[in-house]
């Protein structure tokens, strides 16, 4: 069992700390999460305001809904400068948004891809050193990285990426998630290398997603994609 397997090699390599992610990058995930807030209210021609709550909400969405989850002290209530790094970003990029007028749509994506990547592996990190097993850490994963998207898009009026994305969305998340905590059990004292392979591995497999459109063939789909043979 995977659950077994991965619990006796992680429980005691996890129990020091809640993540082996390095701050920078977890740094990198809420910034790029809460661009992407601000992003798709810029896309609604929003306010300022508006973009900013959109941002932060985005930032803090999927994490909240974790630690909720796992009943434990919420992240950005504990450490607050959480909160003023995401409204730190939604400031440059508010400040900067014409310059990706143009392509708005692809930096959405893209900054989307980043901050559930960076997200997916935190959670799975603070779920496994709470000593739940590795399949409840990879659900938690995906749920703790698409839980801020979603907030984003239902908030901006749009159907929630995590559905209505024709090109593989859901797919690396799950798959780099999985991967990750398969490293985990076989050399956990590799965590934070884990991490970031792990980390580049989604944010890869799902950036090819969106520049070639690769999605499931027609007959893994309950409808034919736009551009499917």
């Amino acid at each position: 069992m995977l659950s077994t397997n991965v619990l006796i090699s992680l429980r005691p390599h996890y129990v020091s700390g809640m993540t082996d992610i390095p701050i920078f990058i977890v740094i990198v995930g809420v910034a790029a999460f809460a661009i992407s807030g601000v992003l798709a209210g810029a896309r609604q021609d929003s306010n300022i305001l508006t973009v900013f709550v959109l941002g932060v909400v985005t930032a803090i969405g999927g994490g909240t809904l974790r630690d909720i989850t796992l009943n434990i002290p919420v992240f950005w209530v504990e450490d607050f400068m959480v909160v003023w790094i995401a409204i730190l970003a939604c400031i440059v990029a508010f400040l900067f948004s014409s310059i990706f007028r143009e392509r708005m749509g692809k930096t959405l994506l893209y900054a989307d891809a980043i901050g559930v990547a960076i997200f997916s592996v935190a959670a799975i990190d603070k779920t496994l050193a709470l000593g739940h097993s590795g399949e409840v850490a990879v659900i938690m994963g995906f749920i703790t990285a698409c839980t801020g998207g979603i907030i984003r898009d239902l908030l901006t009026g749009t159907p929630p990426m995590v559905i209505a994305s024709e090109e593989l969305f859901v797919t690396p998340v799950l798959v780099g998630a999985i991967l990750y905590v398969l490293l985990l059990g076989i050399a956990p004292q590799y965590s934070t290398e884990w991490s970031i392979v792990s980390i580049i591995f989604m944010t890869l497999f799902r950036s090819i997603a969106i520049e070639t459109g690769l999605q499931f063939p027609k007959w893994l789909r309950m409808r034919p994609g736009k551009g499917a043979e």
